[in-house]
């Protein structure tokens, strides 16, 4: 599992009770964001982490205050990461470019509901023509003389934003800023940031799971397929590609998204784009497509054996059961990311109900497992008939759905 590190520092208000934590992304040593924006890399990051870790873990009923990169603004990354909460309160960068692009969007989020902080104020024109769209602005007082802040803050409270002294380091520092009457504190003085240390899975990871999440809703339409589909070009173009394969022999191109998924159906594009979901998350093993295609079919045809009634569940069931083996977490760490039935939930975790039976009975037969089979009910020979026709199947459409 990826080891994740979050810096986390204490705001105070004027009672000097804790407001809310400011909270950081710190790399580590291994990471390589050389081919990456580090600022925007470090942006999604966070709200990866936020999004597993919880943020009431992280800062209570507290506010939180997050970092954002400019283009992470810009780009629209920040309405897909997170819903306008007056909870979360998002940090313009000191170093950022102002321009009429930023101020607009800015505003534009504004209205909606998002809440920003103006980090390091000083007062230039670029720094004033972002004050209209900004709740709190924060001065370093370690490097600000006290006649400025108090002409600074003096202008914030004209614009109706909430001045913190930030860069507190001493406790004549803090007099000073209480003399001013800073709304909010912060600095080393009350308490260094703090590196708070998370096992959790990989941005990359995450974006895959959220993507299986969505395609393994039960009252999942076709429309919204399509959408999903039609947002990844890549995904778009091997859909096509598939479709028009010799895996179909159609009579006539399909050129369009709409079409393809038509002539699919929900549960043959579902496992579809959940195998190449899978496939594209890093990990070092390269036979999981395979596994997860012979245990999905395996788990139909024991399901249809049994005369259960939810053969696309039992599909599911066995396509999803190497997530962990996928992200190399636990599986109830991968679950919580998913919004799945209860039903494919408590099969995955526990091997309960007709479901978990079916998977049960997998899983035996792949160890070799004879005893645990017969307990299950079900017969070696007729088993093995059920493996051999899925692992056959199973080789010719991984070929088909997987290759470049």
């Amino acid at each position: 599992m990826k080891e994740i590190y979050l810096g986390r520092q204490p705001v105070y208000d004027s009672a000097f009770r804790v407001e809310g934590y400011e909270l950081f992304y710190h790399p580590t040593d291994i990471e390589n964001t050389a081919l990456l924006d580090g600022e925007l890399t470090g942006s999604q990051i966070l709200f990866d982490t936020l999004d597993e870790v919880g943020l009431e873990r992280l800062v209570g009923d507290g506010k939180a205050f997050l970092g954002v990169a400019r283009e992470f603004v810009l780009q629209g990354y920040l309405q897909k990461a997170v819903a306008p909460s007056p909870q979360l309160v998002f940090e313009v960068t000191t170093d950022i470019i102002v321009d009429t692009g930023l101020v607009n969007t800015l505003s534009a989020l504004r209205q909606q509901g998002y809440r920003f902080l103006l980090n390091d104020y000083v007062d230039n024109e670029a720094y004033r023509a972002l004050l209209k769209t900004v709740d709190y602005a924060r001065l370093n007082m370690s490097l600000t003389s006290d006649s400025s802040a108090r002409q600074l803050v003096a202008r914030l409270r004209q614009h109706g934003v909430a001045p913190i002294a930030g860069g507190i380091e001493d406790q004549q520092i803090l007099e000073s800023c209480r003399a001013i009457e800073f709304d909010y504190f912060q600095g080393r003085h009350f308490s260094r940031p703090r590196l708070l240390k998370f096992h959790g899975i990989s941005a990359n990871q995450l974006t895959v799971l959220r993507l299986i999440g969505a395609l393994n809703q039960p009252d999942i339409d076709t429309k919204a397929v399509e959408s999903l589909i039609a947002q990844d070009v890549s995904l778009s173009y091997k859909l096509l590609r598939h479709i028009n394969s010799a895996y179909f022999n159609l009579p006539r191109r399909v050129e369009s998204i709409q079409r393809a998924v038509a002539l699919l159906g929900l549960r043959d594009i579902r496992s579809w784009a959940t195998l190449l979901s899978l496939s594209a998350a890093n990990n070092s093993r390269d036979d999981l497509q395979n596994i997860a295609l012979v245990r999905a079919k395996m788990c139909e045809s024991l399901g249809e054996h049994l005369g259960l009634k939810q053969r696309d569940a039992g599909f599911t069931v066995g396509l999803l059961s190497v997530l962990d083996l996928v992200t190399q977490a636990p599986m109830p760490d991968v679950l919580a990311t998913l919004p799945l039935d209860e039903d494919i939930n408590a099969a995955l975790l526990r091997h309960e109900g007709a479901l978990g039976r079916v998977l049960a009975c997998t899983l035996a037969y792949e160890q070799c497992d004879w005893a645990t089979l017969e307990q299950l009910g079900f017969e070696a020979e007729q088993t093995n008939e059920i493996y051999l026709a899925a692992l056959a199947d199973a080789y010719r459409a991984n070929y088909e759905l997987l290759q470049d």
